[in-house]
């Protein structure tokens, strides 16, 4: 019986370091995607445990970790690269990293036009900015523009952003 219980917690063990694993290096800062494939090829899910994101390696039905994939940098498009800032609730203000006047110009559900924007963006030298919100099995990436500078320099580059295409974007000023 106690060899029983010595074997069992043995494999226990051994299932629970599998289960811990970490990927080789984490996901870039503010990465919001569900799956992370670190440089070993190796997968890894998100999860939230008492508000904090950890990675959980991703196991086959014989309880193996699913490795061999592509790693999940070369994945990246321009507005994974950009800084990221918290997801606010609903009715409250974005937190930008520092004071200043940024705009808010469109949110995606996928990356492609994300990236085009960000692109578009960097091309005329205006920073940006993103903030995800997860949303099933993916994300809603907002992109924002700033800090835009003096209270005419922001006019400016808002009416440049809207000549762009994105009539929509407005104002977020923080003090």
């Amino acid at each position: 019986m106690i060899l029983r219980l010595a074997a069992a917690g043995l494999v226990l063990t051994i299932a629970f370091r599998s289960a811990v694993a970490e990927p080789a290096e984490p996901p870039p800062e503010g990465f919001a995607g569900a799956t992370w494939v670190d440089s070993r090829g190796c997968a890894f899910q998100r999860a939230e445990i008492g508000g904090a994101v950890v990675w959980a390696d991703r196991l086959t039905a014989a309880g193996a970790p699913v490795c061999g994939l592509p790693p999940g940098l070369a994945d990246l498009g321009p507005s994974d690269a950009v800084p990221a800032i918290p997801p606010n609730r609903r009715g409250s203000p974005p937190e930008f990293p520092e004071p200043g006047v940024y705009a808010q110009i469109a949110a995606f559900s996928g990356k492609v036009k994300a990236d085009r924007l960000v692109t578009a963006l960097q091309t005329a030298g205006i920073p940006a900015l993103r903030q995800d919100f997860p949303r099933g099995g993916g994300v809603l990436r907002v992109i924002y523009a700033g800090p835009l500078g003096s209270e005419s320099e922001a006019a400016a580059r808002i009416g440049q952003i809207r000549a762009m295409g994105y009539a929509d974007a407005f104002v977020w000023t923080q003090d």
